[in-house]
């Protein structure tokens, strides 16, 4: 082992901190004792412990009231806190787990109970940090590929324009552009997934109108590769209040969704209105159908007979529902296509 753990151990008897002090000594521990609270809190934040044995019972504060403190300090807080005590009811327990421990020993101890418990939480917090630190390599390098990627999407998005406007429309042309929204919706997801913690999405008023034709316009190309045609339907105009690259993310998801599994020269209907008096948005598309419609919204998942994309489409679209509280209804039939209602009374403007 390259480093020893450091374990703090905190309880107002002396006797119990040395014979904690005995059970836990080993060439793989490094064990600190105090019997007060203050003292381990300072302790803490001079030299931070990777495990803590906390009683409860101790006079002045007690356990519940140092673990309190221990979790308000940004540094100190994802320490894992063992409980230790004479008390033995569930109440106690309870309160224990829901003011931040990880487990909890009740006395008299038992030397391997001891020992078997602390390993364990040392070992679960080891692999929580190295998911923590694969998990941030994991963002650095989806930031990197996004950084890379967005050059070269640019460059052909810019190049296939001057070449349509020199020669004209033709498949080849049509096939790239198309192929460059599909990268730039890529680029759009991803970029989503990474910022969404630390950006902020101002909501803004919208015509629903206005916006979905944009988007149907930015999939044409898409569409016109597998001769679909997307038909724009309304009730009446809709002006609703979310964030604008939120419901971008929403809309180009669907659209792009039902374009992917949609029949050659087939179509897609969009409409938004009222249905039983609730306002409503629907994407129809008349193509294979979705084979398990509670998995579509799962991260990564992905079509059996059509693995395309990154399955993470659908997931964010769910992921933003749920924050603006929009309902999502989905029904699909085998070859006969599939439709994705959404009730988005709570973003509707409340004079409509």
């Amino acid at each position: 082992m390259d480093k020893k753990y450091t374990i703090l151990v905190v309880d107002d008897k002396i006797e119990n901190l040395q014979y904690l002090s005995e059970v836990l000594k080993s060439d793989e521990y490094d064990i600190r004792a105090t019997p007060n609270a203050m003292m381990a809190l300072n302790a803490a934040k001079i030299n931070k412990p990777h495990l803590i044995l906390l009683d409860i019972k101790m006079p002045e504060i007690d356990g519940y009231e140092l673990c309190r403190m221990i979790k308000k300090e940004e540094e100190l807080k994802d320490i894992p806190i063992i409980f230790i005590s004479a008390l033995d009811n569930v109440e106690d327990k309870v309160k224990a787990f829901e003011e931040g421990g990880v487990d909890y020993i009740t006395k008299p101890f038992e030397p391997k109970e001891i020992k078997a418990r602390v390993k364990t939480q040392l070992e679960i917090h080891k692999n929580k940090i190295m998911i923590a630190k694969l998990l941030e390599q994991q963002d650095l390098f989806v930031k990197k590929i996004m950084h890379e990627m967005n050059t070269p999407v640019t460059i052909i998005s810019l190049n296939s324009e001057i070449l349509e406007k020199r020669d004209g429309m033709s498949k080849e042309i049509n096939a790239i552009k198309a192929s460059t929204k599909t990268l730039s919706s890529i680029y759009g997801d991803l970029s989503y997934k990474i910022k969404k913690e630390n950006r902020e999405y101002k909501i803004s008023q919208i015509n629903l109108l206005d916006f979905i034709s944009s988007r149907v316009q930015f999939f044409d190309e898409l569409a016109n590769t597998k001769d679909i045609q997307i038909h724009l339907e309304y009730e009446k105009e809709l002006e609703i209040f979310i964030n604008a690259y939120e419901l971008e993310r929403i809309i180009d998801n669907t659209i792009s969704n039902a374009i992917k599994y949609s029949k050659e020269s087939s179509e897609i209907i969009i409409f938004f209105g009222y249905e039983k008096n609730k306002a409503v948005l629907t994407v129809e598309d008349f193509g294979v159908g979705i084979e398990d419609v509670d998995k579509i919204f799962q991260a990564y998942y992905q079509h059996s007979s059509k693995k395309l994309g990154l399955g993470l489409g659908l997931n964010i679209v769910k992921e933003i529902c749920d924050k603006y509280e929009i309902q999502i209804e989905v029904n699909s039939e085998k070859n006969r296509g599939s439709c994705f209602k959404f009730f988005i009374d709570s973003i509707v403007k409340s004079s409509l």
